[in-house]
């Protein structure tokens, strides 16, 4: 039997090359396309709203991730997987969920949330995209994912991208 060829091994990595960048890049590209729109859902007024605008758009990503990376998407284990990572960081006092609350309180949460919010939320996206090229990159899927090994390298990427907005 013979060998298989390098276009049947890594048609994601062909397709790179054809646009001239290599998948890390695009996948960059398609993590930093979706980093201002979560700073928009970050400035949604309406509580909870801007978090499931939020997980949308981060689960939209992923699922452009996997698909460059040429890796299974279920939305189901995909959503535990980020939830789990989030969690992470909700426990070290950044809180995006609780963030989004203080929107309920009259007048002042609502200026605080659209002041707080998108810089939180553009920073969360950023670290969750950053992690996730990392593991795909190294030839990690979203079943081999485990949170709690990537805890401490999401949270100095969500603190390099909230120090950077």
């Amino acid at each position: 039997m013979s060998e298989p060829t390098t276009e049947q091994t890594a048609p994601a990595a062909d397709n790179a090359q054809v646009v001239g960048l290599r998948r890390d890049q695009q996948a960059m590209e398609v993590v930093n396309s979706h980093v201002p729109w979560a700073a928009a859902a970050g400035m949604i007024p309406v509580p909870t709203v801007d978090a499931v605008a939020l997980i949308g758009l981060q689960l939209r990503m992923l699922s452009k991730l996997a698909a460059l990376y040429d890796i299974s998407f279920v939305q189901s284990s995909v959503k535990s997987s980020v939830s789990a990572l989030i969690g992470t960081v909700v426990a070290s006092g950044v809180g995006a969920s609780l963030g989004s609350m203080i929107k309920a309180v009259p007048l002042v949460g609502t200026y605080v949330g659209f002041v707080a919010l998108p810089g939180t939320y553009a920073a969360v996206t950023y670290a969750i995209g950053r992690v996730f090229v990392t593991h795909f990159e190294a030839g990690g899927t979203f079943l081999d994912f485990d949170p709690v090994k990537t805890r401490e390298y999401f949270k100095a990427e969500f603190e390099k991208a909230k120090a950077s907005s």
